[in-house]
């Protein structure tokens, strides 16, 4: 998690880093084994035109170029892609964290809910084995219809082959991560609690929409939300494994979406109330002995008590997506034009009066403002 300290709860931030440790062995257990296959294939390929042909570039065909790329396909062919076990394992174990993360985020006590992965979880599992699979035949038919080439092209032909792991990955960060969610909402519809979604300040223009926005554990996220030009409707895999277009229940809103929800419980105003009430019998002592500057002191003091218990966490998540933007805090896949563009966007809704407020309401410094109007003038940020 991306975003400032000051906002993001301590508890919240350690907690998206045991997900993202939870994350990354996932893919390593799941994409591994089959980067490992692939890379055996491939060695192999390698070394034995090095031994038959000599240089890399040279030209070849005939009988021993089609015994050649026939035992190349062959051992595509052979590489065993089951990531299935592996994934559903981790899976359910990102479940079971999000329940535990949720409820202490909650301050509840910590209990064995009952829980069943989605079924959208195994059919995605099934989907991604399926494709890596059909991307090593692929290769391999490939490879096999050559009747020319040097090892460059064979090379190309093979490049197919890695898209294999890629797939795998994709799958064990995007089940990890829904499912780790799915026990975040668990949580809180266990303890009648909201969803609140929280996007890494450098998310993307769509995510970060989405950063501050609070739900019923059963609604959906309006996914219409962007900071983008357009908003796209997720998808996912049904019953007949086609891609078709769903409702944002939760996190991943995409591919290698890292957003999380929490359990939210609202300001607790009751809290702030009683808090400040602590303070009143210092504040009329400091005045009864006159001391003006123990009265201001204990005034402020209640004032930071208060704001501290009633902090409204929805708010500043909004407040800080849009801060964002207008910084162009950006990860490196995504483009500076799509920021730039974003924050020209948000500039307009914005308008040009003084400390003018921004769509969540928060009056916009004038630092902040001209920054991000002389990076869209100029058509890059500064870092």
């Amino acid at each position: 998690m991306t975003a400032p300290a000051s906002v993001i709860p301590a508890v919240i931030v350690e907690h998206d880093g045991e997900a993202l440790t939870l994350e990354d062995a996932a893919v390593l257990a799941a994409a591994w084994p089959v980067r490992e296959a692939l890379k055996a294939a491939l060695s192999w390929a390698h070394v034995a035109w090095s031994k038959r042909f000599g240089a890399p570039r040279g030209l070849r065909s005939g009988e021993e170029f089609d015994a050649y790329t026939a035992e190349v396909a062959a051992r595509l062919r052979a590489v065993e892609i089951d990531p299935a076990p592996v994934l559903l394992d981790f899976a359910q174990r990102a479940r079971v964290l999000g329940v535990s993360q949720g409820l202490i985020e909650a301050g509840a006590p910590q209990q064995n809910l009952e829980v069943w992965l989605r079924e959208e979880t195994r059919r995605h599992i099934d989907e991604a084995t399926t494709s890596a699979r059909a991307k090593l035949a692929q290769a391999a038919d490939l490879v096999e219809a050559l009747n020319r080439g040097s090892f460059k092209t064979i090379n190309r032909q093979l490049a197919v082959a890695d898209q294999a792991g890629n797939l795998v990955e994709r799958a064990a960060r995007t089940v990890t991560n829904a499912e780790l969610n799915e026990g975040l909402a668990d949580a809180a519809k266990h303890i009648g609690g909201r969803l609140l979604w929280i996007a890494e300040r450098d998310a993307c223009v769509a995510c970060l929409a989405l950063s501050g926005q609070v739900v019923e554990p059963g609604d959906v996220f309006d996914w219409r939300l962007t900071f983008g030009a357009k908003a796209y409707q997720p998808k996912d895999y049904n019953t007949a494994g086609e891609l078709v277009d769903i409702e944002l229940e939760r996190p991943p809103r995409h591919p290698y979406c890292r957003c999380r929800v929490s359990p939210w419980l609202g300001h607790d105003e009751a809290t702030a109330r009683a808090v400040t009430h602590d303070w009143a019998q210092a504040i009329k002592d400091a005045q009864a002995n006159g001391d003006q500057a123990a009265v201001d002191a204990a005034r402020k003091a209640a004032a930071a008590a208060q704001s501290s218990a009633a902090f409204d966490l929805p708010a500043a998540l909004r407040r800080e997506a849009e801060r964002s933007i207008l910084r162009g805090d950006a990860l490196p896949a995504e483009s500076e034009n799509v920021r730039l563009a974003a924050a020209d966007r948000l500039l307009a809704r914005i308008g040009s009066g003084k400390n003018s407020p921004a769509p969540s309401g928060w009056r916009v410094p004038a630092s902040v403002k001209t920054r991000a109007e002389r990076a869209v003038k100029r058509g890059r940020f500064t870092r």
